[in-house]
């Protein structure tokens, strides 16, 4: 019985083997690709603050600086398009060492003073006119002004070109190892991100053109800029199935 059994497993076997799956040969590839474009919008950020002896009177300072912060900036001359966005009212105390600085029920102190700030964001176009708004900010009364980033008109096209870039560049290498092992490259089996290189963070909004009513406003100190392009870099990771040359017509 023995005898029989076992030159039947071995005829069984090649038949097991011829159906499993064949394991498809590949290649990985990791490349990089960029997009550049003049930058359309800057960002410039604000931080403005008020200290008095009371809640009410530094809320009331804030608030007076605010307002013409919104009603002045604007009118800067030559300015085409402008956004302006707020976070959050910070309210602490200045309370005595050793005692509770942060307002909330509960964590009172003898306060020394109260004080306000909130940061600002400001879109604006043309980006030159960066310079002259942080400039206008900190004449009217503006304790710290920074000029942040630069935005293109439209990123997510932007982000898309990168992509394409980085995609070219892994099908070019990809084709060259396939032709070194005698091989050509047959379906892309996948595709996904590399690595996260850092961008500049989002418009917050699509700024608005703006009509100027009033009149225009220059600052007593201008600051010409040289904006920086936008740059966006993607890197990807391909992997490219491998198949054996296509036959040439001729044979």
């Amino acid at each position: 019985m023995k005898q029989l059994i076992l030159p039947a497993l071995m005829l069984a076997s090649p038949l097991l083997a011829a159906c499993e799956p064949e394991t498809p040969r590949t290649v990985t590839v990791t490349a990089e690709g960029w997009a550049v474009e003049p930058a359309h919008y800057a960002v410039v950020k604000l931080y403005i603050g008020a200290r008095a002896e009371t809640r009410a009177g530094a809320l009331e300072q804030a608030q007076a600086l605010f307002t013409t912060l919104e009603e002045q900036l604007p009118q800067l001359d030559g300015l085409e398009s402008f956004d302006l966005r707020t976070q959050e009212l910070d309210i602490q105390q200045d309370c005595p060492r050793g005692q509770n600085r942060t307002i909330f029920v509960g964590a009172p102190c003898d306060a020394l003073a109260y004080v306000v700030s909130q940061d600002i964001t400001i879109t604006l176009s043309p980006v030159r006119l960066a310079g002259n708004m942080a400039s206008l900010a900190n004449e009217l009364g503006v304790l710290n002004v920074e000029l942040g980033h630069f935005v293109s008109a439209d990123a997510e096209a932007l982000r898309r070109a990168a992509a394409q870039h980085a995609f070219t560049n892994a099908r070019e290498s990809a084709a060259m190892m396939a032709e070194a092992s005698g091989l050509e490259l047959g379906e892309i089996i996948s595709i996904q991100p590399s690595n996260d290189y850092y961008r500049p963070p989002p418009m917050p909004s699509e700024p608005q053109a703006i009509v100027v009513t009033g009149q225009r406003l220059t600052p007593a100190s201008q600051l010409e800029i040289a904006p920086e392009d936008v740059r966006e870099i993607r890197q990807i990771e391909v992997v490219f199935e491998l198949v054996d040359p296509a036959p040439d017509s001729d044979d």
